[in-house]
């Protein structure tokens, strides 16, 4: 632009000088003077109209780039705290339940959604549901109620099963679902190939995935080393660590690599009681220094190796709480916090509905044991109304702190987002 005035103004003056050829040199020499002036001042405004353009254009630019830089800054963790700050703190305490809806008041079972389940889900925003074998009869309806349980929860669930192949298999046995049941883990223990793990939890991922799952209460890390032990026995992969500890870790890499959250099942160890936790309470008379020489060992390699969920058994291990199983044990939770990653590990108590739990508390008081004992997930109250409440009112009476409840909520949701479930802009 500053090229073209120059012209102009040039042809201009040459005009002027041929129009005043009679005129003195004085008068050239002045006009001249007055036509630089005139052109200077003309460069002057012009550059000062560029800036002013380009001062209006560059905020506006800036602001744009400033706030992309700043949105594509905000961390996961931020987004999460942000969620959490919308929730309240009754919809947090419903994320640390994860329920089981086997049967509607008339004992019939439930294969689908109806008003009782709608009442439930409002009542109480649970994060979580387990399906049972009475739930689960074809793969269309399978599909079908898991796919109304979501749509009724505001926050994605989970939906969790007992899928171990074997003797516990809720899925695999229907022969309307899956054509070929799972292999019982001894068996596959047994060949002494981890691989085979991987390819048979693959192969169960892919159909619970298909169905609408995305956590299975899988594999058993239990060592089956006490032969009087009746209630795990061959759902373990063998009789010790060595053999059980890679097939452990390749069996929960075969269900991560479908889209499946393991599940660990059940610290520290079933597989050395004579009791089932089922029917009361189980004990392990060993030390903890044994405990790690042995049972332990399959647990911590598998959560080292990134397995992401833990169950806690209804166990006693008198040598490290008397008073206590290790499901609502605050000093095994303890235990827990200071040797693996739990800020990637969801903890979870077995089911609170066993013998083990409803023998020896009330609904209430176990539910708060749960908490105070570290987990994240308290897995099937007698009765949610009763544990809900339970929760709510501690909160209210200081007995649960929100720092302590936003502590499990936080992961859980992290899980979720993880899973691609929860989607936070």
């Amino acid at each position: 632009m500053k090229r073209y005035i120059r012209i102009f103004l040039l042809i201009m003056v040459l005009l002027v000088v041929g129009c005043t050829n009679s005129d003195s040199s004085l008068k050239e020499s002045v006009a001249s003077d007055e036509i630089k002036e005139k052109t200077d001042e003309v460069e002057k405004q012009s550059n000062q109209k560029l800036n002013e353009e380009q001062k209006e254009d560059t905020p506006k630019a800036s602001i744009r780039e400033e706030e992309q830089e700043v949105k594509e800054t905000i961390t996961l963790e931020e987004k999460i705290e942000a969620y959490m700050q919308q929730m309240t703190i009754e919809e947090k305490i419903g994320q640390l339940f994860m329920i089981a809806i086997r049967k509607d008041q008339q004992g019939e079972p439930i294969t689908q959604m109806n008003e009782e389940v709608k009442k439930l889900l409002t009542t109480y925003p649970v994060g979580g549901i387990i399906l049972f074998k009475e739930n689960i009869v074809t793969a269309k309806q399978t599909q079908e109620l898991i796919s109304d349980l979501q749509a009724m929860s505001t926050i994605p669930l989970f939906i969790g099963v007992d899928e171990e192949g074997g003797s516990v298999s809720r899925v695999g046995s229907n022969s309307q679902i899956n054509e070929v049941p799972f292999k019982i883990a001894f068996s596959i223990g047994e060949t002494g190939d981890p691989e085979l793990a991987y390819k048979e939890a693959t192969r169960m991922g892919k159909l619970l995935k298909s169905l609408g799952f995305n956590m299975n209460f899988a594999p058993v890390a239990d060592i089956y080393n006490e032969p009087g032990n009746t209630v795990i026995g061959k759902r373990s992969f063998g009789e010790t660590a060595e053999t059980v500890t890679p097939m452990v870790i390749r069996f929960a890499e075969g269900l991560i690599q479908e889209g499946i959250q393991p599940v660990l099942k059940h610290f520290p160890g079933h597989g050395n009681t004579l009791e089932d936790s089922h029917e009361g309470l189980a004990y392990i008379n060993k030390s903890l220094e044994e405990l790690e020489l042995e049972e332990l060992i399959p647990f911590t390699k598998a959560l080292e190796s990134g397995v992401g969920a833990l169950m806690r058994g209804h166990l006693m291990v008198k040598t490290v709480d008397d008073s206590l199983p290790a499901s609502l044990s605050p000093i095994w939770g303890n235990y827990i916090l200071a040797h693996y990653d739990c800020d990637n590990i969801l903890l979870m108590t077995d089911a609170m509905d066993m013998g083990a739990i409803q023998n020896q508390y009330s609904v209430e008081e176990a539910a708060l044991l749960c908490i105070e004992a570290e987990n994240d997930i308290c897995l099937m109250p007698a009765d949610i109304g009763k544990a809900y409440t339970a929760l709510v009112e501690g909160y209210k009476e200081g007995r649960l702190t929100e720092e302590r409840i936003n502590r499990s909520v936080r992961k859980i949701l992290s899980k979720k987002v993880a899973q691609n479930s929860l989607v936070l802009e």
